[in-house]
């Protein structure tokens, strides 16, 4: 009698695949099935798979948890015809899609982050114009309040020309009165 190693897999619900195995035994000349070894960089990829993604909203999870398991129903479901014709081969398969599928979720995260952000952008591009357009109109208001400034400052420059001219009349009276005489000369 020999032992084997039955495989199982399943999706759950957090959206990974799951794989389970157990010892079984099985008449005939059939050999155990043996796992395969982790390498160096399956290892650090196994690691990998065990950092957890940021919790987004409940929709948002839902879409995610869709676009990331959809396109894997079919082979799983090849995958468990699989593990009854060929247990010894299920295990490292299960293991492959499981990888693929992680890479896939990642793919479906990074296109969801990345609409996210060309909406954020799409946002503050619209937020920006608003205050290009604010900022402009300030400007031109801004610009109109120095024109008037300047008007104002020339016309009480005129005033005080002119007050300035009628207070030296008012303090020299002989000036006003040589001024007139000699009008009053030529009128005559």
């Amino acid at each position: 009698m020999v032992l084997s190693r039955a495989v199982t897999f399943s999706c759950g619900q957090d959206g990974y695949t799951k794989i389970s195995s157990k010892d079984q035994e099985i008449g005939g000349d059939q050999l155990p099935s043996e796992l395969p070894t982790l390498s160096e960089k399956d290892k650090s990829q196994e690691s990998f798979d065990h950092i957890p993604l940021p919790t987004p909203s409940q929709q948002e999870a839902d879409t995610r948890h869709t676009l990331a398991t959809e396109p894997f129903q079919p082979i799983l479901k090849v995958l468990a015809d699989l593990e009854s014709d060929d247990p010894n081969f299920a295990f490292p398969s299960a293991r492959l899609v499981g990888l693929y599928r992680r890479l896939w979720e990642l793919c479906v995260s990074k296109h969801i982050n990345g609409q996210k952000l060309e909406q954020h952008n799409l946002v503050l591009k619209e937020a920006g114009a608003h205050l290009r357009k604010e900022r402009d109109g300030l400007q031109v208001r801004h610009d109109k309040h120095l024109s008037r400034l300047h008007f104002f400052e020339q016309a009480l420059n005129s005033s005080r020309e002119r007050l300035t001219s009628v207070l030296d009349d008012w303090n020299h009276p002989s000036r006003l009165n040589l001024a007139g005489s000699l009008n009053d000369a030529r009128e005559g």
